[in-house]
Formats: structure tokens, C-alpha cells, sequence
């Protein structure tokens, strides 16, 4: 990699604006992306070392670290999670001018997240998955012939969407009879969300659901996939089906993180790739990628299974 003109702190700020401008990200993440870096700048600049002529080069993982220090013992410390989204948005920083040529090394990279700065999320095994699917399919088969749960609980398991994409599905979303495979086609309205626009391929058995759904309630293409909300699927995963499958509670964010340390283990996935497939902004990836290699390394059983009763 060539190595490109010194640049200060000032001058790469700047070009790192036009560069986010560039990205298709909503104004809020913009804002509060190159925010952050601007008050580590500020940081800096109290400890003497003024942006405008501080060269990017001589900033080290020990300044980061410093910084991050100061954040949370500060006069007006900032929450964990206020920090630790400070340190993604560094890193995305730092590996921005090292990928452009600006850094030789990336200061960041050295500077790991604290493990308990933010929660892991609750996630299933591949197991887990397996009896909730179980629970879910002979809720589907019973007297009521419940299917929405199945279907549900099918598609964000092999797609990894959020409950919201999920929700907003229509039934021509899903292409079951697509010559390249069954796929979902997750669609945003608002322009600038559009760059989360994916389409995310379906196994078999979740096919069998959609088709099951689809005759259950006689779906047109142009009807919502469900006529519920949120709220009440939930109320059913958590009274019909965690119960049966051994769990004390399940939810949509739990199939999406299940989903997820699937398909970050599994490594068939590059990260940019799971960045499309998770519909992720640079900020959103690089907070789940985090969170997805403390899963891995803890290696824990993601949700521990609901208490036996004792008898006798």
C-alpha cells in the first residue's frame, strides 16, 4: 500500500466527512458518527495536542484508551453504551485511513471493547433452534392450526431479519417460486434506508411454512404476510412455544442474534457480506461484529434453559 501525504487530524476529519457524506447512511448516524470523533478530538486538543496540527500518525492506541478513560470517569461520565459506540466509531475511523493509505497501522485495532461496557444479547443454540421449530410446528398442527408463530420463528431464523422487516412483509416479499431459489425480498419506503434493501434466500422447511401460512389465511400478493403485530406473536412465542421447547422466554431479537453467531461461526460468510445480508450501516455492522466475536469467545450457551419442576 502506497503511503499517501501526512495528514492532521483537521485534514483527515475533513476528508472523512466527505467521505461519510459519500455513504448511504440516515443524517441522525452521520451526525452522531463523525460527533464522536470530534469529541475525541477535543480531547486531545485539552491534552495539548491541537487537531490542526496533530499528524494522524502520531495518535496511538494509548490516546484512544485515554480518551475512553477520561469518558467514563469524567464530570459528566458517559453511559457504557455511550462509550462503547465512542470506540466503534474510532475504529471505523482508524481502519477508514488505514484502508485509504493514510496509516501505516491502525491505532484502534489494538483497543478492544470491555467486555462489560454492554450486555451480549440472548441468542439459541443450533439445538434450541431445532425444538422451538418442533414446538412451533405442533402448535401449527393443532386443533387452531396457529401457523403465524412457525412461520415467523422459520423466516427470521434463516434470515436473520429484524422483527419490524418481518412484520412488513408482504406475501409477494417472498419468492418461493424464484428459478434461483426461494428468497425474501426485504424493501425499505424511505429513501434514505434504502441501502438496506437485501434479498435473503429461504430453506426448504421455511418454504413449507410461508405456503402453509399463505393457504392458511387465503393471502393474496399484495396482503401484509401478517395481520398481527409484534406484540401478539410474541405473546405466543412466550405462552406457546418457549415453554414446550424448555426456554423461559423467546423473541424475535433472540432468532435474530441466533441467526447471526450461525452465520458469523459457520464462516461461509465474508463481512461484508453479512453486513448486505443483516441490512447494516458501517456503524451497525461494526457493533454487532464486536458483540458477535465476545459471543464467540465466551463460547456460553446462549439462553439457558427454563427450570425443571422437583417432585417428590
Amino acid at each position: 500500500m502506497a503511503r499517501k501525504i501526512a495528514l492532521t487530524l483537521t485534514e483527515a476529519l475533513a476528508r472523512y466527512e466527505q467521505h461519510m457524506a459519500r455513504r448511504p447512511l440516515s443524517d441522525n448516524s452521520r451526525k452522531a458518527f463523525l460527533g464522536d470523533v470530534r469529541i475525541f478530538a477535543r480531547f486531545l486538543e485539552a491534552q495539548g495536542r491541537p487537531a490542526e496540527r496533530l499528524p494522524i500518525h502520531a495518535i496511538s492506541a494509548e490516546h484512544i484508551q485515554a480518551f475512553l478513560a477520561d469518558q467514563a470517569r469524567g464530570r459528566v461520565a458517559s453511559s457504557p453504551k455511550s462509550i462503547e459506540r465512542r470506540l466503534t466509531s474510532l475504529k471505523v475511523f482508524f481502519r477508514w485511513l488505514h484502508e485509504a493509505g493514510h496509516l501505516a497501522h491502525d491505532p484502534a485495532d489494538r483497543v478492544a471493547y470491555r467486555p462489560f461496557i454492554d450486555p451480549l444479547p440472548d441468542y439459541l443454540s443450533e439445538h434450541q433452534v431445532a425444538r422451538v421449530l418442533e414446538a412451533a410446528q405442533a402448535l401449527a398442527q393443532s386443533a387452531r392450526r396457529e401457523v403465524r408463530p412457525l412461520t415467523a420463528i422459520a423466516l427470521v431464523w434463516d434470515t436473520g431479519i429484524k422483527k419490524s422487516e418481518c412484520l412488513n412483509l408482504l406475501v409477494s416479499d417472498v419468492a418461493l417460486d424464484d428459478p434461483e431459489g426461494p428468497t425474501v425480498w426485504v424493501r425499505y419506503d424511505k429513501r434514505h434506508l434504502q441501502f438496506k434493501e437485501r434479498r435473503v434466500p429461504i430453506g426448504e422447511q421455511c418454504v413449507q411454512a410461508v405456503r402453509a401460512h399463505i393457504a392458511r389465511y387465503d393471502l393474496q400478493p399484495a396482503d401484509p404476510l401478517f395481520d398481527c403485530t409484534g406484540r401478539n406473536l410474541e405473546y405466543l412465542f412466550n405462552r406457546k412455544i418457549a415453554p414446550q421447547a424448555g426456554l423461559p422466554a423467546l423473541t424475535f431479537e433472540m432468532l435474530r442474534w441466533s441467526c447471526a453467531v450461525r452465520d458469523f461461526q459457520s464462516g461461509r460468510w465474508q463481512p461484508d457480506q453479512l453486513q448486505v445480508r443483516y441490512g447494516l450501516s458501517p456503524v451497525g455492522w461494526a457493533e454487532m461484529l464486536a458483540k458477535l466475536q465476545r459471543l464467540t469467545q465466551a463460547a456460553a450457551p446462549a439462553v439457558a434453559p427454563a427450570p425443571t419442576k422437583q417432585t417428590g
